[in-house]
């Protein structure tokens, strides 16, 4: 699972985030109320219910990070991540009726202007309300992103539009003093229509989130491609993720060789597990399911000192070996070989773990050999490939010959100290 240390002060982060946020717009909708009342400007009035309708919002989400840090329970033994999803719900449909409180409102002006007054006061505080809030939003949006809270990117990127609305409240604020027509209630629609449209996306989110939605292209191609290079994988299927407030869930069926054991099973699916949580911070956990890989392939490799097909002479050394044969098995039949030259060979120190290296990413899952220093034989251990020691074996097809008769004995211990 994730840290718990680190999801605590994730969700911690936000909570106080979100209670700085309660103060900060509960002094604004107040002040802009009084002001608004005082000087007549509906467009300042209407701003004012905005700001009240986002402080429900802020409320909201700071009870819904609240509730997301208490631990996991029998009951739900999943956590409660998902009150944040709920509190997203819950401030869409609140930024929702603010549209129409201001929407009405607007319509209404059409035709019947508000009379302005202290027009420098009014205009004042819109102007203190764009900047304050924008760069606010700015950093609620960051924060958000930073620990995945839904209802954080949500408020700020509604608080980011204030630097339109309180602009469009300062022209419609303008208009009413000079009685141009019209404007001031065309702006306060404007202004509610923006509103709508983050009311409707956060809701959406919110929905699709408490229906388990997947995290997105994006972070399924990452975990996909972690589990692609995760050694021993060779197949994988069923991968299902979902999200679950800041967090996400997932499984996967994960295809290994037939002959790996139940250790060697669990180690492989720890690592898979450890390199998908590199991949992506935010995943709570993974449920990795081994299944026997079905496939009849095989892919060795040998290390010998020239190029005569199968019938090349074994080099007794790894590290050092001239050549390393590749070859393909088929339900116990040749279907193809490649040789890669040794550009290790000479190499003053560590030759047999560049050797190891060069070998893993050649996908084998079979070293015949004669000598496996310490080195390499946890490097090729750790990428999952099975080591088999052929002594009696000359040549490439004697040693694969031994293989697959059972009489080459596996090494569950390097056979010398060095590479």
């Amino acid at each position: 699972m994730v840290n718990n240390n680190k999801k605590k002060t994730g969700l911690a982060k936000g909570e106080k985030l979100a209670g700085l946020a309660i103060w900060l717009e509960g002094f604004l909708a107040i002040a802009k109320a009084i002001i608004g009342l005082a000087s007549g400007s509906l467009v300042l009035i209407t701003d004012a219910i905005h700001s009240a309708s986002d402080l429900l919002s802020i409320i909201t989400s700071w009870l819904g990070l609240r509730i997301a840090q208490k631990k996991a329970t029998k009951r739900f033994s999943y956590g409660y991540y998902k009150a944040e999803n709920i509190g997203t719900l819950i401030i869409s449909a609140l930024i929702i009726y603010g549209f129409w409180e201001m929407f009405t409102q607007g319509l209404s002006s059409l035709t019947h202007p508000s009379q302005v007054s202290i027009l420098l006061l009014a205009m004042g505080v819109s102007l203190v309300d764009a900047l304050f809030l924008f760069f606010f939003g700015n950093y609620e949006v960051r924060v958000g992103e930073e620990i995945g809270a839904q209802s954080l990117i949500a408020m700020g990127k509604e608080n980011r539009t204030h630097i339109f609305s309180s602009s469009a409240v300062l022209i419609g604020t303008l208009a009413a003093y000079y009685q141009i027509p019209y404007l001031e209630g065309i702006i306060t629609m404007g202004i509610s229509l923006l509103i709508l449209e983050i009311g409707l996306s956060s809701g959406k989110e919110a929905v699709l989130s408490l229906m388990d939605v997947s995290p997105g292209k994006e972070v399924e191609e990452k975990i996909a491609q972690a589990i692609k290079e995760s050694p021993g994988v060779e197949e994988f299927w069923d991968l299902k993720l979902r999200k679950s407030g800041p967090y996400v869930f997932g499984q996967v069926k994960v295809g290994v060789r037939k002959f790996i054991d139940v250790n060697r099973a669990h180690e492989i699916a720890d690592k898979i597990e450890k390199r998908v949580k590199k991949a992506v911070s935010n995943i709570d956990s993974l449920a990795v399911h081994i299944e026997p890989f079905r496939s009849d392939f095989r892919h060795l490799v040998i290390p010998v000192k020239d190029k005569k097909d199968l019938a090349s002479s074994l080099d007794s050394r790894f590290g050092r070996a001239e050549y390393f044969l590749f070859v393909n098995l088929k339900k116990d039949q040749v279907k193809g070989f490649y040789f890669i030259d040794n550009k290790f060979k000479d190499k003053k120190v560590r030759a047999g773990l560049a050797s190891a290296k060069l070998i893993a990413d050649q996908k084998s899952q079979i070293l015949l050999a004669n000598q496996v220093g310490e080195i390499s034989f946890h490097i090729l251990r750790d990428n999952l490939v099975d080591i088999y020691q052929i002594k009696k074996a000359k040549t490439a097809k004697e040693a694969i010959n031994l293989f697959l008769k059972g009489e080459a004995n596996q090494l569950l211990e390097p056979t010398q100290e060095k590479n």
